[in-house]
C-alpha cells in the first residue's frame, strides 16, 4: 500500500510539473541576422529552421538587427518563416528596418529591447507597381499574425495616414513603446535572460546559428555600394598595372577585388555563371588587344563583354546602367590623368630609374647590353610602356619612359639599367 501511495504521488508530481509555468531543458534556436538582407542570410535562416526541427526546439529565435536589404530575399525569408512548424520569435535588438521589418513580422510573436525600433520599408525604386507589390507582402503578413495591416502598409507607402500615429508623406518607424502599444511587440526585453522570463523558459538549452563565411563574404560583396567599389578599384588597379612593365601587385590586387565582387554575387545567387565567364572572357579579350597594335575587335568586344557582365551582377535596370555610367566616367578621368601626370610624376621617375645601376656601385646584371645606346630599331609591338623592339635583326623587350608608341614606329635607344633596355620615338 505504502508503495502504491509513493507512486501515486510521484505521477501527480510529473504531471504538475508538466504544467508549469516554467519548463526545463526546453531547446531554443537563435538565429543572428545582421546586416544586409540577402540570399546568404535567407540560407541561414532556412539551416537554422531544419535544425531547430531535428532538434525538436521549442522555440526559433530571430535576432535582427539590420538597415534592410533585398526584398526578394526579404520575401523568401518571411515564406520561411511562415511556415516554420515551430513557433518563431523575432528579438528587435536594435532595427528592424525595411526588409528586416519583413521579416520581423512574418514571426509569431515580436519582442523588442526598449532601443528597438522597426519600420521605414519603401522600397528602391519607388514606382506605384513596386510600392503596391511590396505594401501587399506587408499586409497580408499582418494579417496571418493577426496584426493590424494598416500599420504595416504605412512602413512602406508614404501615402497612408494613421491618426496619432503617422501623419500622410512620412515612412512609418515605430519605438519599442509604440510598437508594444498598437500590438506590433509582444514583449520588451534588454537581454536573453529577461526574455526568457517573459516567454516562461527556465534554463533553456540554446543553439546558434551565425553567417558562415561564405554569407558573410556574399553579403559584403553583395552590397551594391560595395560592389561598385570593389569593382571601380579593381578596374583602377588593372589600369595601373598596364601602365608598368611585368605584372605585379597592383594587378594581382585588380584581380582579387574584381573576382571577390564576382564571387561574392554568385554565393549570394545574384550573380549566374554567364556573368563570370563574361568577365573573364571581356579581360582576356582586353588582354590581347592590350598585346596587339592599334584597337580593333578584340578591344571592342571585351569592352562589351565586360560592361554586360556588370550589368549583370549589379542586378540590371536603371541602377546598375546609372552605376556603370558613373564608373566609366571616374575610369575614363583616371585614364586621362594617368597618360597626362603619370609620366612626369615622382613615382613614375624612381620607377624608371635615372642613374644606372653600375657593377662598380654593388649592382648585377643578368645581362648587359650598354653597346645598343644610340641603336636605333623598330617597335614590332605597341610599347604601353613595356614591348618588344627589333634591333639589328634580333628583338629585345623594351620600355619607354611614360610615353606610348605605335607598332612600326622607328625608335632609338636611349639608356640601358642592368637588364633594362629604354628607348624613344625618333622624330
Amino acid at each position: 500500500m505504502k508503495k502504491v501511495i509513493i507512486s501515486f504521488i510521484l505521477i501527480i508530481l510529473a504531471i504538475l510539473g508538466s504544467n508549469s509555468a516554467y519548463s526545463n531543458n526546453d531547446t531554443v534556436h537563435i538565429i543572428h541576422i545582421s546586416g544586409m538582407i540577402n540570399e546568404g542570410v535567407y540560407t541561414l535562416v532556412r539551416r537554422g529552421i531544419n535544425k531547430a526541427i531535428e532538434n525538436n526546439a521549442r522555440y526559433i529565435v530571430v535576432e535582427i538587427d539590420t538597415f534592410g536589404g533585398l526584398v526578394d530575399s526579404a520575401v523568401k525569408i518571411r515564406d520561411a518563416l511562415l511556415d516554420s512548424p515551430i513557433t518563431t520569435v523575432a528579438y528587435v535588438k536594435n532595427r528592424a528596418w525595411s526588409a528586416g521589418a519583413l521579416i520581423a513580422i512574418a514571426c509569431e510573436k515580436i519582442a523588442f529591447t526598449e532601443a528597438g525600433s522597426m519600420g521605414a520599408a519603401e522600397p528602391r525604386p519607388t514606382d506605384e507597381k513596386t510600392v503596391s507589390a511590396l505594401r501587399a507582402e506587408f499586409s497580408a503578413t499582418a494579417e496571418r499574425r493577426k496584426r493590424d495591416p494598416k500599420i504595416a502598409e504605412a512602413m512602406v507607402d508614404q501615402s497612408i495616414e494613421i491618426e496619432g500615429l503617422k501623419p500622410k508623406g512620412k515612412l512609418l518607424t515605430l519605438t519599442a513603446s509604440q510598437a508594444k502599444k498598437y500590438k506590433y511587440a509582444d514583449l520588451i526585453a534588454n537581454s536573453y535572460d529577461e526574455l526568457w522570463n517573459e516567454l516562461k523558459i527556465k534554463n533553456p538549452r540554446v543553439m546558434e546559428e551565425y553567417l558562415n563565411w561564405s554569407e558573410r563574404l556574399s553579403q559584403i560583396t553583395a552590397d551594391p555600394t560595395y560592389s561598385f567599389l570593389f569593382l571601380l578599384v579593381g578596374m583602377i588597379l588593372l589600369l595601373a598595372e598596364f601602365q608598368v612593365p611585368g605584372f605585379g601587385i597592383l594587378g594581382a590586387l585588380g584581380i582579387t577585388s574584381i573576382a571577390l565582387t564576382f564571387i561574392g554575387n554568385y554565393l549570394a545567387g545574384l550573380a549566374g555563371i554567364e556573368s563570370i565567364l563574361l568577365l573573364i572572357g571581356g579581360l582576356i579579350l582586353l588582354f590581347i588587344e592590350l598585346h596587339t597594335p592599334g584597337f580593333g575587335i578584340p578591344g571592342i568586344a571585351g569592352i562589351i563583354s565586360l560592361f554586360t557582365s556588370l550589368y549583370m551582377v549589379l542586378g540590371g535596370g536603371i541602377n546598375a546602367t546609372r552605376s556603370i555610367a558613373m564608373a566609366g566616367i571616374l575610369i575614363l578621368g583616371v585614364i586621362i590623368l594617368f597618360i597626362t601626370y603619370l609620366p612626369k610624376s615622382f613615382a613614375w621617375k624612381r620607377l624608371a630609374l635615372k642613374e644606372a645601376e653600375k657593377t662598380e656601385t654593388g649592382y648585377t646584371t643578368v645581362t648587359v647590353e650598354e653597346n645598343l645606346v644610340g641603336r636605333e630599331g623598330i617597335a614590332v609591338t605597341l610599347l604601353r610602356p613595356a614591348g618588344v623592339v627589333e634591333i639589328d635583326n634580333k628583338k629585345y623587350d623594351c620600355l619607354t619612359e611614360g610615353e606610348y608608341i605605335p607598332a612600326g614606329t622607328k625608335v632609338t635607344v636611349t639608356k640601358v639599367i642592368g637588364n633594362r633596355i629604354f628607348v624613344r620615338k625618333i622624330d
